[in-house]
């Protein structure tokens, strides 16, 4: 596993702890690997900064119990942007599947593209 694909999962894993067991600690975390001048164009086509994604999951802390973010299939298309597949699971079942572009500047995640896939069904 590479720099960029250990970022992202570290990134993921601080945001799943979050949201499944309201880790104060996690949440910032998750935060604090966010470059200041953050983007994220949401799988909705939204726009958010760093502020807004704050704002948004501030309340979020143990909203989603038992939650995993799983990264894999990461290809790398220049430096410091890489492209993957993030799952959401909840009791071992996919709930939540999506097309991830990142970019990172300077060890931080400077912007992120979502696009969503549907789940596949058993």
């Amino acid at each position: 596993m590479n720099y960029l694909h250990r970022l992202m999962v570290s990134h993921h894993d601080h945001l799943a702890d979050w949201l499944s067991e309201g880790k104060p600690g996690s949440f910032q975390a998750f935060l604090d690997a966010h470059d200041p001048d953050f983007s994220l164009v949401t799988v909705h086509g939204e726009l958010l900064d760093l502020a807004a994604l704050r704002s948004g999951l501030s309340r979020g802390g143990g909203s989603r119990p038992g939650l995993r973010i799983r990264i894999s299939d990461m290809t790398h298309l220049i430096p410091g942007v890489c492209q993957f597949l993030e799952q959401h699971e909840v009791d071992n079942r996919v709930v939540d599947t999506r097309v991830v572009t990142a970019v990172v500047r300077d060890g931080r995640v400077l912007g992120l593209q979502e696009t969503a896939r549907p789940v596949a069904e058993d």
